[in-house]
């Protein structure tokens, strides 16, 4: 063979080379991107005819049917079966149900640890105690000031339409709105009043249980062993 024809086949053989690895370089750029696509897709679900989808988010027509939930492997973390319940009540449920970190019992010993720290005293919870329903009397002032105002107002609005019936004189739509406003006011103000007299029990409820256990923590043992007699 010619020189020049052995140059020529050689300059065959690396472009071919150069393509090929330019193709090899190609389809596995693809092959990963296809397979990534595939693992950053984070939902699967069914259509009607049973086709299975993946996507970053179930579509409209389909959020109603059961769908999985996958992670970056591609391995199913989760199945939707009820799809009526909202995504951050399935969240927390989860989390509730997830084994705790630390025990019940190291738990409370670390609640004991902190009592004992946070009370010099027994004088301390109860000022404590006085201090935290002083700042809850503040709320419960404004509702009951609220709650007297729209009483007032409405014994105030019935003398009126009384007075206005016994002169024959009929109670407009605007008076009766007016009236039927204060008295949607006072039944609000009347939920407000129960729920901060609930809270304030629970407070009282709460301090009662702490120097309950206080004082147990603080107490000492009554049965103390006798000193034993000096050896002669």
């Amino acid at each position: 063979m010619p020189f020049g024809g052995i140059v020529l086949n050689m300059e065959s053989r690396l472009k071919f080379t150069r393509v090929s690895g330019k193709s090899l370089v190609l389809m596995t750029a693809l092959l990963w991107l296809s397979v990534s696509s595939v693992y950053a897709e984070t939902y699967r679900w069914k259509d009607k005819d049973g086709k299975v989808h993946y996507g970053a988010v179930v579509p409209a027509e389909y959020a109603n049917q059961p769908y999985d939930i996958l992670n970056k492997a591609g391995m199913v973390i989760d199945h939707v079966e009820d799809t009526s319940i909202p995504e951050e009540i399935r969240v927390e449920k989860k989390i509730q149900e997830r084994a705790p970190l630390i025990s019940q019992e190291e738990r409370e010993r670390q609640a004991d640890r902190l009592l004992v720290i946070q009370y010099r005293s027994e004088e301390e919870i109860h000022k404590a105690l006085e201090l935290e329903i002083a700042q809850l009397g503040y709320d419960t002032r404004i509702i009951n000031q609220s709650y007297e105002s729209a009483n007032l107002a409405i014994k105030d609005q019935l003398r009126q339409a009384a007075d206005q019936q016994r002169a024959n004189m009929p109670i407009n739509e605007d008076q009766q709105k007016g009236i039927d406003k204060l008295y949607a006011r006072r039944a609000s103000d009347e939920r407000k009043r129960a729920a901060m007299q609930n809270r304030e029990n629970k407070i009282r409820a709460r301090y009662a249980e702490d120097l309950e256990r206080y004082r147990y923590l603080t107490t000492p043992d009554e049965d103390v062993d006798e000193e034993a007699p000096d050896q002669q």
